[in-house]
C-alpha cells in the first residue's frame, strides 16, 4: 500500500508546477489570493510536523515538498502582485 502513497505524492506535486511555470513566464499573479496560499502553507507545515511525529515518510516528503512549493507561490505573488520586484 505504501506504493500508492508514493504515487499519490508524485501526482499531487505536479499540481503546483504549471502555475509556478506560468507565473515565471508571465509575471501575472492577478488571479491569485495571497491569503489562500498563506493558509495552505501554514496547513502544510502543521501536517509536516504531525507527519514527522508519526515517522511517516510518504507524508513527510509530500508535506515538505508541498510546503516548499506553496512558499515559492507566496514569494512569486509578493514579487509580482504590484508589478514591482522585491529587493534583490
Amino acid at each position: 500500500m505504501e506504493i500508492i502513497g508514493w504515487v499519490g505524492f508524485a501526482l499531487i506535486q505536479t499540481f503546483y508546477l504549471p502555475q509556478i511555470i506560468k507565473i515565471f513566464k508571465s509575471h501575472d499573479v492577478s488571479g491569485l489570493a495571497l491569503p489562500s496560499w498563506l493558509i495552505l502553507t501554514v496547513s502544510l507545515v502543521f501536517y509536516l510536523i504531525y507527519s514527522v511525529s508519526r515517522h511517516d515518510p510518504v507524508f513527510i516528503a509530500g508535506n515538505a515538498v508541498g510546503a516548499l512549493q506553496a512558499m515559492i507561490m507566496i514569494v512569486l505573488i509578493l514579487k509580482y502582485r504590484t508589478g514591482k520586484k522585491l529587493a534583490s
